[in-house]
Protein backbone atom coordinates (compact mmCIF):
# COMPACT_ATOMS: atom_id res chain seq x y z
CA UNK A 1 0.00 0.00 0.00
CA UNK A 2 1.37 3.21 -1.10
CA UNK A 3 1.95 6.15 1.59
CA UNK A 4 -0.97 8.59 0.80
CA UNK A 5 -3.55 5.55 0.41
CA UNK A 6 -2.62 4.42 3.83
CA UNK A 7 -2.44 8.08 5.49
CA UNK A 8 -6.00 8.39 3.92
CA UNK A 9 -7.21 5.50 5.51
CA UNK A 10 -5.57 6.68 8.78
CA UNK A 11 -7.42 10.40 8.55
CA UNK A 12 -10.51 8.23 7.82
CA UNK A 13 -9.94 5.76 11.16
CA UNK A 14 -8.69 8.92 13.07
CA UNK A 15 -12.14 10.80 12.21
CA UNK A 16 -14.39 7.94 12.95
CA UNK A 17 -12.79 7.75 16.22
CA UNK A 18 -13.51 11.39 16.92
CA UNK A 19 -16.99 11.07 15.79
CA UNK A 20 -17.65 8.10 18.05
CA UNK A 21 -16.14 10.17 20.99
CA UNK A 22 -18.56 13.30 20.29
CA UNK A 23 -21.25 10.43 20.27
CA UNK A 24 -20.56 8.94 23.73
CA UNK A 25 -19.73 12.44 24.74
CA UNK A 26 -23.73 13.73 23.75
CA UNK A 27 -25.08 10.17 25.50
CA UNK A 28 -22.95 10.92 28.67
CA UNK A 29 -24.23 14.83 28.80
CA UNK A 30 -27.63 14.16 27.83
CA UNK A 31 -28.76 10.55 29.63
CA UNK A 32 -26.18 10.10 32.22
CA UNK A 33 -28.56 7.05 33.44
CA UNK A 34 -28.91 5.37 29.71
CA UNK A 35 -25.05 5.87 29.77
CA UNK A 36 -23.59 4.17 32.66
CA UNK A 37 -26.61 1.51 32.18
CA UNK A 38 -24.52 0.38 29.21
CA UNK A 39 -21.45 1.67 29.76
CA UNK A 40 -19.94 -1.97 30.49
CA UNK A 41 -20.85 -3.12 27.17
CA UNK A 42 -18.00 -4.19 25.19
CA UNK A 43 -16.38 -1.20 23.86
CA UNK A 44 -17.62 -1.40 19.89
CA UNK A 45 -21.40 -2.06 21.09
CA UNK A 46 -21.24 0.36 23.59
CA UNK A 47 -19.71 2.73 21.40
CA UNK A 48 -22.58 1.63 18.35
CA UNK A 49 -25.52 2.37 21.37
CA UNK A 50 -24.16 6.34 21.65
CA UNK A 51 -24.17 6.65 17.76
CA UNK A 52 -27.54 5.50 17.81
CA UNK A 53 -28.72 7.44 20.90
CA UNK A 54 -27.18 10.73 19.24
CA UNK A 55 -29.74 9.98 15.93
CA UNK A 56 -32.43 9.61 18.86
CA UNK A 57 -31.20 12.85 20.62
CA UNK A 58 -31.16 14.98 17.48
CA UNK A 59 -34.37 13.45 16.25
CA UNK A 60 -36.15 14.57 19.98
CA UNK A 61 -34.37 17.87 19.99
CA UNK A 62 -35.39 18.90 16.25
CA UNK A 63 -39.26 18.19 17.25
CA UNK A 64 -38.70 20.21 20.67
CA UNK A 65 -37.73 23.46 19.11
CA UNK A 66 -39.58 26.22 19.94
CA UNK A 67 -43.54 25.95 19.43
CA UNK A 68 -43.93 29.09 17.40
CA UNK A 69 -46.29 28.30 14.03
CA UNK A 70 -43.06 29.45 11.64
CA UNK A 71 -40.90 26.82 12.78
CA UNK A 72 -42.89 23.91 11.95
CA UNK A 73 -41.71 23.84 8.53
CA UNK A 74 -38.43 24.64 9.77
CA UNK A 75 -38.27 21.56 11.67
CA UNK A 76 -40.00 19.63 8.84
CA UNK A 77 -37.09 20.33 6.87
CA UNK A 78 -34.63 19.34 9.39
CA UNK A 79 -36.19 15.84 9.79
CA UNK A 80 -36.98 15.27 5.80
CA UNK A 81 -33.10 15.76 5.60
CA UNK A 82 -32.56 13.04 8.62
CA UNK A 83 -34.52 10.67 6.94
CA UNK A 84 -32.64 11.48 3.60
CA UNK A 85 -29.61 11.45 5.04
CA UNK A 86 -30.75 8.10 6.70
CA UNK A 87 -31.54 6.60 3.23
CA UNK A 88 -28.06 7.23 2.08
CA UNK A 89 -26.94 4.61 4.53
CA UNK A 90 -28.78 1.97 3.26
CA UNK A 91 -27.88 2.87 -0.11
CA UNK A 92 -24.24 2.97 -2.11
CA UNK A 93 -24.54 6.19 -2.27
CA UNK A 94 -22.43 8.74 0.72
CA UNK A 95 -23.53 11.31 2.27
CA UNK A 96 -22.10 13.89 4.09
CA UNK A 97 -24.08 15.11 7.18
CA UNK A 98 -23.60 18.37 9.07
CA UNK A 99 -23.89 16.42 12.26
CA UNK A 100 -20.43 15.25 14.14
CA UNK A 101 -21.99 12.23 14.98
CA UNK A 102 -22.70 10.95 11.43
CA UNK A 103 -19.86 8.74 10.72
CA UNK A 104 -20.07 7.18 13.88
CA UNK A 105 -23.56 6.49 13.49
CA UNK A 106 -23.38 5.07 9.79
CA UNK A 107 -20.08 3.07 10.80
CA UNK A 108 -22.79 1.31 13.53
CA UNK A 109 -25.52 0.80 11.52
CA UNK A 110 -23.80 -1.37 9.09
CA UNK A 111 -21.35 -3.18 11.37
CA UNK A 112 -24.20 -4.04 13.16
CA UNK A 113 -27.04 -4.63 10.69
CA UNK A 114 -29.48 -2.41 12.21
CA UNK A 115 -33.09 -2.72 9.72
CA UNK A 116 -34.00 0.87 9.25
CA UNK A 117 -37.88 0.51 10.59
CA UNK A 118 -36.69 1.93 13.91
CA UNK A 119 -35.53 4.65 12.89
CA UNK A 120 -38.17 5.81 10.05
CA UNK A 121 -40.55 4.90 13.33
CA UNK A 122 -38.36 7.23 15.58
CA UNK A 123 -38.41 10.50 13.08
CA UNK A 124 -42.55 9.28 12.34
CA UNK A 125 -43.20 9.80 15.76
CA UNK A 126 -41.59 13.10 15.83
CA UNK A 127 -43.24 14.36 13.09
CA UNK A 128 -46.17 13.38 14.93
CA UNK A 129 -45.51 15.81 17.83
CA UNK A 130 -43.99 18.40 15.48
CA UNK A 131 -48.16 18.57 14.24
CA UNK A 132 -49.36 17.26 18.12
CA UNK A 133 -52.89 17.14 17.99
CA UNK A 134 -55.23 15.66 21.26
CA UNK A 135 -54.47 11.88 21.08
CA UNK A 136 -58.32 10.25 20.33
CA UNK A 137 -58.51 7.00 21.70
CA UNK A 138 -56.08 4.09 23.36
CA UNK A 139 -55.05 3.07 19.65
CA UNK A 140 -52.98 5.67 18.59
CA UNK A 141 -51.80 6.50 21.77
CA UNK A 142 -50.47 2.99 21.44
CA UNK A 143 -49.16 3.87 18.03
CA UNK A 144 -47.58 7.20 19.56
CA UNK A 145 -45.85 5.25 22.38
CA UNK A 146 -44.44 2.82 20.05
CA UNK A 147 -42.87 5.88 17.17
CA UNK A 148 -41.07 7.59 19.89
CA UNK A 149 -40.28 4.61 22.54
CA UNK A 150 -40.54 1.25 20.84
CA UNK A 151 -38.53 2.04 18.49
CA UNK A 152 -35.31 2.53 20.61
CA UNK A 153 -35.73 -0.49 21.74
CA UNK A 154 -35.75 -1.83 17.84
CA UNK A 155 -32.96 0.50 17.27
CA UNK A 156 -30.78 -1.08 20.09
CA UNK A 157 -31.47 -4.11 20.11
CA UNK A 158 -28.98 -5.85 17.11
CA UNK A 159 -25.85 -4.22 19.63
CA UNK A 160 -27.96 -5.77 22.89
CA UNK A 161 -28.63 -9.36 21.37
CA UNK A 162 -26.47 -12.45 21.36
CA UNK A 163 -26.54 -13.39 17.87
CA UNK A 164 -29.70 -12.68 15.59
CA UNK A 165 -33.02 -11.72 17.38
CA UNK A 166 -35.93 -13.56 16.44
CA UNK A 167 -39.26 -11.62 15.62
CA UNK A 168 -40.44 -12.26 19.76
CA UNK A 169 -37.54 -10.94 21.03
CA UNK A 170 -38.26 -7.76 19.05
CA UNK A 171 -41.71 -7.51 19.79
CA UNK A 172 -40.72 -8.07 23.46
CA UNK A 173 -38.07 -5.05 23.21
CA UNK A 174 -40.51 -3.01 21.43
CA UNK A 175 -43.07 -3.54 23.35
CA UNK A 176 -41.07 -3.03 26.84
CA UNK A 177 -40.08 0.55 24.97
CA UNK A 178 -43.78 1.11 25.00
CA UNK A 179 -45.12 0.27 27.76
CA UNK A 180 -42.21 2.81 29.19
CA UNK A 181 -43.29 5.73 27.13
CA UNK A 182 -46.99 5.07 28.84
CA UNK A 183 -44.88 5.66 32.12
CA UNK A 184 -43.40 8.21 30.80
CA UNK A 185 -47.04 10.06 30.20
CA UNK A 186 -48.50 8.57 33.38
CA UNK A 187 -45.65 10.57 34.96
CA UNK A 188 -45.82 14.19 33.16
CA UNK A 189 -49.48 14.80 33.03
CA UNK A 190 -48.62 18.35 34.64
CA UNK A 191 -45.26 19.03 33.22
CA UNK A 192 -46.83 18.45 29.68
CA UNK A 193 -49.35 20.70 30.27
CA UNK A 194 -47.00 23.58 31.89
CA UNK A 195 -44.68 23.17 29.33
CA UNK A 196 -46.05 22.93 25.98
CA UNK A 197 -50.10 22.66 26.70
CA UNK A 198 -50.20 19.33 25.43
CA UNK A 199 -52.68 15.99 27.04
CA UNK A 200 -51.13 12.76 25.80
CA UNK A 201 -54.17 10.36 27.67
CA UNK A 202 -56.54 9.40 25.53
CA UNK A 203 -59.49 11.90 24.71
CA UNK A 204 -61.95 9.28 25.03
CA UNK A 205 -61.06 7.51 28.17
CA UNK A 206 -61.03 11.23 29.74
CA UNK A 207 -64.64 11.88 28.65
CA UNK A 208 -65.90 8.40 29.93
CA UNK A 209 -64.21 9.07 33.28
CA UNK A 210 -65.81 12.47 32.95
CA UNK A 211 -62.36 14.64 33.51
CA UNK A 212 -62.09 17.71 31.26
CA UNK A 213 -59.16 19.63 29.59
CA UNK A 214 -59.70 22.93 31.93
CA UNK A 215 -59.99 20.71 34.87
CA UNK A 216 -56.28 19.22 34.35
CA UNK A 217 -54.50 22.27 33.51
CA UNK A 218 -56.08 24.06 37.50
CA UNK A 219 -54.72 20.70 38.52
CA UNK A 220 -51.00 21.46 36.49
CA UNK A 221 -51.08 24.95 37.87
CA UNK A 222 -51.30 23.61 41.47
CA UNK A 223 -54.50 25.64 42.42
CA UNK A 224 -56.63 22.59 42.94
CA UNK A 225 -55.41 19.82 45.53
CA UNK A 226 -57.83 17.25 45.54
CA UNK A 227 -57.48 14.99 42.23
CA UNK A 228 -60.55 13.86 41.18
CA UNK A 229 -61.36 10.03 41.81
CA UNK A 230 -62.40 9.83 38.04
CA UNK A 231 -59.07 11.05 36.79
CA UNK A 232 -57.48 7.97 39.33
CA UNK A 233 -59.39 5.72 37.37
CA UNK A 234 -58.31 6.26 34.08
CA UNK A 235 -55.18 6.72 35.25
CA UNK A 236 -55.34 2.99 36.70
CA UNK A 237 -56.81 2.06 33.63
CA UNK A 238 -53.43 3.19 31.60
CA UNK A 239 -51.16 2.22 34.32
CA UNK A 240 -52.30 -1.76 33.85
CA UNK A 241 -52.41 -1.30 29.82
CA UNK A 242 -48.70 -0.40 30.53
CA UNK A 243 -48.31 -3.33 32.75
CA UNK A 244 -48.77 -6.15 29.88
CA UNK A 245 -46.17 -4.22 27.91
CA UNK A 246 -43.40 -4.70 30.92
CA UNK A 247 -44.44 -8.47 31.00
CA UNK A 248 -42.73 -10.28 27.65
CA UNK A 249 -39.00 -9.23 27.83
CA UNK A 250 -37.73 -11.42 30.19
CA UNK A 251 -39.01 -14.56 28.63
CA UNK A 252 -36.10 -13.59 26.00
CA UNK A 253 -33.11 -12.63 28.67
CA UNK A 254 -30.93 -14.98 27.56
CA UNK A 255 -30.82 -13.87 23.86
CA UNK A 256 -29.27 -10.81 25.46
CA UNK A 257 -25.24 -10.49 26.06
CA UNK A 258 -24.44 -11.10 29.45
CA UNK A 259 -23.46 -7.91 29.89
CA UNK A 260 -26.23 -5.99 29.12
CA UNK A 261 -29.26 -8.16 30.98
CA UNK A 262 -28.87 -6.55 34.37
CA UNK A 263 -28.88 -2.74 33.09
CA UNK A 264 -31.92 -3.45 31.01
CA UNK A 265 -33.86 -5.79 33.68
CA UNK A 266 -33.03 -3.06 36.01
CA UNK A 267 -34.40 -0.15 34.02
CA UNK A 268 -37.42 -1.82 33.42
CA UNK A 269 -37.99 -2.13 37.23
CA UNK A 270 -37.49 0.99 37.60
CA UNK A 271 -39.26 2.67 35.06
CA UNK A 272 -42.30 0.09 35.66
CA UNK A 273 -42.14 1.49 39.76
CA UNK A 274 -42.44 4.91 38.91
CA UNK A 275 -46.90 3.86 38.86
CA UNK A 276 -46.35 3.18 42.18
CA UNK A 277 -44.29 6.53 42.89
CA UNK A 278 -47.27 8.01 41.79
CA UNK A 279 -49.55 6.31 43.70
CA UNK A 280 -47.29 7.27 46.45
CA UNK A 281 -47.73 10.71 45.51
CA UNK A 282 -51.26 10.66 45.53
CA UNK A 283 -51.49 10.36 41.95
CA UNK A 284 -50.16 14.17 41.65
CA UNK A 285 -48.35 13.97 38.63
CA UNK A 286 -49.61 17.11 38.14
CA UNK A 287 -47.14 19.37 40.37
CA UNK A 288 -44.79 16.45 41.68
CA UNK A 289 -41.72 14.87 39.45
CA UNK A 290 -42.58 11.57 40.53
CA UNK A 291 -39.64 9.45 41.06
CA UNK A 292 -38.67 5.97 42.98
CA UNK A 293 -36.37 6.50 46.23
CA UNK A 294 -32.81 5.67 46.31
CA UNK A 295 -34.01 3.09 48.88
CA UNK A 296 -36.34 1.55 46.44
CA UNK A 297 -33.84 1.72 43.58
CA UNK A 298 -31.17 -0.61 45.73
CA UNK A 299 -34.01 -2.77 46.27
CA UNK A 300 -35.02 -3.26 42.96
CA UNK A 301 -31.87 -3.88 41.99
CA UNK A 302 -31.06 -7.01 44.17
CA UNK A 303 -34.07 -7.75 42.44
CA UNK A 304 -32.87 -7.65 39.07
CA UNK A 305 -29.87 -9.57 40.22
CA UNK A 306 -32.12 -12.44 41.20
CA UNK A 307 -33.83 -12.54 37.51
CA UNK A 308 -30.69 -12.52 35.57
Amino acid sequence: MCARAYEGRCQMKRELEASYRYAVKIMRERAVSFYHAFSRLPKNRFKAVAAVYAFCRTADDISDEEEAEENIAEKEKKLEDLEKALSHVYSSNPVVSRYSWWPAFEDAVKRFNIPPKGFLDQLEGQKMDIHFRDIPNLDELILYCRYVAGSVGQMLLPMLANGTPEPEMTKACIDLGTGMQVTNILRDVGEDLRKRDRIYLPMDMLEEYDITRNELKILSTGEKADIPDGFIQAWERLASIADGYYSKYLEYLDGFIPECRLPIVSAALNYHAIAQAVRDNGYDCFTKRCYTTKKERSKLLKEAKKLV
